[in-house]
């Protein structure tokens, strides 16, 4: 199901519909992306293994828990980039957290802001949220770098903060306020 276009890209959710590209995706990025992630160990890139956990995101989005978008070259069908919209929360907080990756062929291009721009947009218009919250290791500039250019602010910095490529790593902490609806 696409969700909306941008000048470059076709941004979808992520449904079983693209298991098998999105599989192609974590697949040629595994290298690429290890050291931002988790370690995943082979099962996490077996097809059916991707399919379920799609499967499970997609009952979570119809709850209102989170929002997993992919998204490709305009008219093409090959995923060159993830954001995850998770951990929805509402009442007073209204927040939720931001995770992004780019296939690493297409970074340097502006084509993540490009798609960050347009998804926060969407995610506050659709969800009401007032705070998006996104986290990065301390020498990841160019997360920095995207986070700054769409008015992230930096918050704040955790010790030993998520388990990354198997060690525990500090995190700057940002966040962006949206305007109230």
């Amino acid at each position: 199901m696409r969700l909306f276009s941008t000048e470059r890209t076709d941004v979808y959710l992520l449904t079983e519909d693209f298991a098998e590209e999105f599989q192609q995706y974590l697949v040629a990025n595994k290298d690429y992306l290890a050291p931002f992630e988790p370690l995943r160990d082979k099962q996490y890139f077996i097809l059916n293994n991707i399919s379920e956990r799609i499967k499970k995101s997609v009952s979570e989005f119809h709850e209102g828990k989170n929002l997993l978008i992919v998204f490709t070259i305009k008219e093409e069908r090959e995923i060159i980039g993830s954001i995850n919209f998770t951990n929805f929360v509402y009442g007073v907080f209204q927040a939720c957290y931001l995770g992004f990756s780019i296939d690493h062929a297409h970074q340097g291009k502006g084509l993540m802001h490009e798609v960050l721009n347009m998804a926060i947009e969407y995610v506050h218009e659709k969800y009401e949220l007032h705070r998006v919250m996104a986290n990065h290791l301390p020498d990841n500039l160019r997360s920095r770098k995207t986070l700054e250019s769409l008015g992230f602010i930096k918050e704040g910095y955790a010790k030993s903060y998520l388990k990354i490529n198997g060690v525990w790593q500090d995190h700057v902490l940002n966040s962006l306020i949206l305007p109230e609806k």
